[in-house]
Order: C-alpha cells, then sequence, then structure tokens
C-alpha cells in the first residue's frame, strides 16, 4: 500500500505512472459521466465514481489478483481499510471483474485520503474503500486506476 499526494505519483515507479498521469493532464476528473475509460486497453483503465460514503459496517473488504488499484481522490475525504490477516471469504473469486470480498476480524487500519491525495492497494492487499471519516456520509469523486500487474 502507498499513500500520498498526486503530485507525487512519479517517485513510485509504479508501471503506467506516466500514462495516468497524461491523462489527467488531458482531461478534467470532475467531468466525467462514464462507468469505464481503456487508456492502455484492459493494462490500464479508469473507473470514475461519485457517491456518498458509508458506514464501515455496510461495506465489505475486496482482493484482487491481476489488477492493482490507484485510488485518486478528487473531490472529497473518505476513510479506506486496510485488513492483513483473518479474513473470512464472503464469495468466490470473480475472475471477469477481478475481485473477491471477505469479512475481516482481525486487526483493521484506517487510513483517511483527502482530497488531491492517491492510495495504492496491490494484488492480494485486502481493503475496504468508501467508509465515511468523521461518522457521517459524505459526497466523494474518485478516480480509481486498474493497472494490470500480472
Amino acid at each position: 500500500m502507498i499513500l500520498d499526494d498526486i503530485n507525487f505519483l512519479r517517485q513510485y515507479h509504479l508501471p503506467m505512472t506516466e500514462q495516468i498521469l497524461s491523462f489527467l493532464k488531458k482531461n478534467n476528473p470532475l467531468d466525467f459521466t462514464v462507468k469505464e475509460i481503456e487508456i492502455q486497453g484492459r493494462d490500464l483503465f479508469v473507473r470514475p465514481s461519485e457517491y456518498l460514503t458509508k458506514a464501515p459496517s455496510e461495506l465489505r473488504f475486496e482482493t484482487h489478483r491481476i489488477y492493482a488499484d490507484v485510488q485518486y481522490v478528487v473531490q472529497g475525504v473518505e476513510m479506506m481499510q486496510l485488513a492483513k490477516n483473518n479474513l473470512s471469504s464472503l464469495t468466490d473469486y470473480d475472475t471477469t471483474g477481478d475481485c473477491q470480498f471477505f469479512q475481516a476480524s482481525g486487526v483493521v487500519s484506517d487510513i483517511v485520503v483527502s482530497q488531491g491525495q492517491f492510495i495504492v492497494f496491490f494484488p492480494g492487499e485486502a481493503h475496504r474503500p468508501c467508509c465515511y471519516y468523521d461518522g457521517n456520509p459524505a459526497s466523494v469523486k474518485k478516480l480509481v486506476f486498474k493497472i494490470r500487474m500480472k
């Protein structure tokens, strides 16, 4: 997991960094109305979203096997959670969506991601995004870049 300001994305030497930054330079991240945009085929695509954050108890932990998530909060603030152990599977692995859902009974870390920041979840890292930060639902606009790692 990596957390930082979007202006420092280059320093982490992730695959597709230049393509992500070029995309952000050419496009207004607040103007998307589509569900998904391919940037470099299925090796790099982005899913824009706008939503109200929820209580963590209303959401599930997820993992991916093929893609890393670069979750960039364009507007608002949310808490995301990371679980390292004691995961119980809630669903089978979905090969089409590259996703499996879990419940965590072990230690859970809370991570606040503010406007202008990004967080990277690598394949296998159980994360729960979209949680409210201060106990109340808040509006968030986010771009989730999916980078093929395998």
